[in-house]
């Protein structure tokens, strides 16, 4: 089961926060829908026990997350979060009493969009390291093999190995995603440190993809890492599965398509292996063209 995922309190609390978390976890729950306005300003901070200067500071904090919009004269309306919002919400979400199959469908989205930003990364970097770069990585991935499985260490390791990789790849956007989804990995390492299983067999496996990036073989190494997060991310997910993973339909831990349903289709697979080797293909010639711009 998807349990509330308990971040620990900020040691810097800022002035409003108490009434920021209070306002964020009664939209969050639906307590107020979309649409709907909330009360005045002064019932407000007397139900919140909150005086209202703190009540408008945390107002503008609750703006800037897109859960509500204040207009002079009309009062503050509650915003639909789920079309408006951005990813600095998810771990808000995460940690409250939001419907199980919400949170394990946001958790599963997140591991999809993490593979195709460490694919994307691959592909830049493959061939493209620098020995600062080989350095780095190989650095994080012996700190990595020190540590101890199913710890708060080896939470920050994995990420910090992955962090580097993506760096290796000299696309700056595609640090600031990560780095993104690094504080979110991290607040859910923070809560579920035991599923961060890192043992001999998980660091050889990465130590093969950055062979694979140093030599410049892109389609090897972005084949070993997508096998790889796709058996992990299907551990993580299983775990916290608020259903038997069989009864998952479209939520599958394999690209979408149920394996434990699904028949062989020869056809269908020879389709998927020419997409397949287009989409490198493709990769190849993004990867060459952002070379070509770099050197300018």
């Amino acid at each position: 089961m998807v349990k509330p995922i308990q971040f620990p309190p900020s040691a810097r609390r800022a002035r409003g926060e108490s009434a920021v978390e209070k306002l964020r976890r009664e939209i969050l729950l639906g307590r107020y829908q979309p649409g709907a306005r909330l009360p005045p300003e002064r019932e407000l901070a007397l139900k919140l026990g909150t005086n209202r200067n703190t009540l408008r500071e945390a107002m503008r904090t609750l703006e800037s997350e897109k859960l509500v919009r204040s207009r002079q004269g009309d009062g503050t309306l509650v915003l639909d979060w789920r079309a408006e919002g951005e990813i600095n919400l998810l771990p808000h979400f995460l940690a409250e009493e939001t419907p199980i199959d919400e949170r394990f469908e946001a958790l599963y989205t997140l591991f999809r969009l993490r593979d195709a930003l460490i694919d994307q990364a691959l592909t830049f970097a493959a061939g493209h390291t620098e020995d600062a770069d080989v350095a780095a990585l190989r650095g994080a991935l012996a700190q990595l093999g020190a540590v101890e499985s199913g710890t708060l260490a080896a939470v920050d390791a994995d990420i910090e190995f992955y962090r580097r990789l993506v760096v290796s790849a000299r696309a700056t956007v595609l640090t600031w995603i990560f780095n993104t989804f690094a504080r979110i990995f991290g607040l859910l390492g923070e809560r579920y440190p035991e599923l961060w299983k890192v043992d001999r067999a998980y660091v050889d496996a990465l130590d093969e993809v950055v062979r694979a990036v140093i030599k410049g073989d892109e389609e090897r190494a972005r084949s070993l890492m997508h096998d790889l997060l796709t058996r992990r991310s299907g551990v993580v997910l299983s775990q916290l599965a608020p259903q038997p993973v069989q009864q998952l339909g479209r939520l599958s831990l394999s690209r979408g398509i149920p394996a434990v349903t699904r028949d062989r289709d020869p056809e269908r697979d020879r389709d998927r292996e020419r997409d397949r080797k287009r989409e490198g293909e493709r990769g190849r010639r993004t990867a060459s063209t952002a070379t070509k711009r770099r050197k300018r």
